[in-house]
């Protein structure tokens, strides 16, 4: 890379002289601009942005941490923030921690993990990033960064109790009481769960948000026909053929994966999705719509979480004081396919 030293040398003019030419200082003649500019052009200098706003106090840049970004959910999450940042002119560095792939599925935190993320925070601290967002794999608690009080932290699909660390997540209470709204808006009282781990916050909070929109409705809620177990399409299929034993009409199945084990059960046994039973699963990927019938579910506020988290922290940097809250929650939608009759 040409160096304003080497221009200074081939042009004969000062090392000051050329650094006002290149920085668009004023006090220097049209002619030697001219001068040093061609030798510039013909050197194909470029000039060191980076040096340039760390001098103004600065660096212009954010750093994003992900757990995973084979993860489903972060590629939108990164495009949010990266929008935000071309829009106010910030750049960003992204580093990958690989915790699926390294770890597997667990939210769980060990030292192996707790190790990664300092490394990674140090790493991003030695570029003079302004600040750090942490992206998330799952909706989990993290405190690890409580240690770090010199950092400004954003938290995206995750959360930190910290005061100080706003946190961007879905709100999956509202989540649950919208798919449960829906499900007894078609008449619907027999609805059974396909849940998650049963620890899991998600988990948690959609069946709290599903308990409370029967409780609106005057409906009683059945705990036998809440059943929880791995995220995966396995438990869809094996909890399929109890509930349907129970007579549910309906079926909230807490991810698609869970939903495509319900709609595997469903075609060998030779009953109809979306008149012998409604069915709504959770995340709305991409395989709603290709299987038949295509499958309700919820979307997630994937792209909304990170370009709020990126607007978030940046307001952080300009403003120190400006007070933001703990937990920022952002809605879901649910969306009808024909895995739902219609009303």
């Amino acid at each position: 890379m040409t160096t304003i030293k080497e221009i200074s040398e081939i042009s004969g003019f000062s090392i000051a002289t050329v650094s006002k030419v290149l920085n668009h200082q004023k006090g220097v003649s049209k002619k030697t601009q001219k001068e040093i500019l061609d030798v510039a052009n013909k050197l194909d200098y470029r000039p060191n942005l980076y040096a340039r706003q760390l001098k103004m106090g600065s660096s212009n840049t954010l750093g994003i941490i992900a757990e995973d970004l084979t993860v489903f959910v972060t590629p939108n999450i990164i495009d949010g923030i990266g929008v935000c940042c071309d829009d106010k002119n910030y750049h960003y560095i992204l580093g990958n921690l690989r915790f699926n792939k390294r770890f597997g599925h667990s939210p769980y935190y060990n030292e192996q993990k707790e190790q990664l993320i300092d490394e990674m925070v140090n790493q991003m601290l030695s570029k003079q990033v302004d600040g750090i967002i942490y992206v998330g794999c799952h909706t989990h608690p993290i405190d690890i960064l409580d240690k770090r009080s010199d950092t400004k932290f954003v938290c995206a699909y995750c959360y930190s109790d910290n005061v100080n660390i706003p946190s961007i997540i879905y709100d999956d209470r509202k989540a649950g009481y919208d798919v449960g709204k829906l499900l007894i808006s078609r008449g619907h009282k027999n609805i059974g769960v396909i849940a998650g781990i049963k620890e899991s916050f998600n988990t948690y909070n959609r069946v709290l948000g599903f308990q409370e929109a029967l409780f609106e409705s005057n409906i009683p809620y059945n705990p036998n026909l809440t059943y929880y177990g791995e995220w995966d399409r396995e438990h869809g299929f094996e909890v399929a053929k109890k509930l349907l034993n129970d007579n549910v009409t309906a079926i909230f199945a807490h991810n698609d994966l869970i939903a495509i084990g319900v709609m595997d059960y469903c075609s060998q046994n030779n009953i109809i999705i979306g008149k012998d039973i409604d069915l709504i699963g959770f995340d709305d990927r991409d395989i709603t719509e290709i299987c038949r019938p295509k499958l309700s579910s919820v979307s997630l506020p994937l792209f909304e979480i990170g370009h709020t988290a990126a607007s978030v922290i940046l307001d952080m940097i300009k403003d120190e004081k400006n007070a933001i809250p703990n937990k920022i929650l952002l809605n879901c939608e649910v969306i009808e396919r024909d895995s739902v009759r219609r009303g």
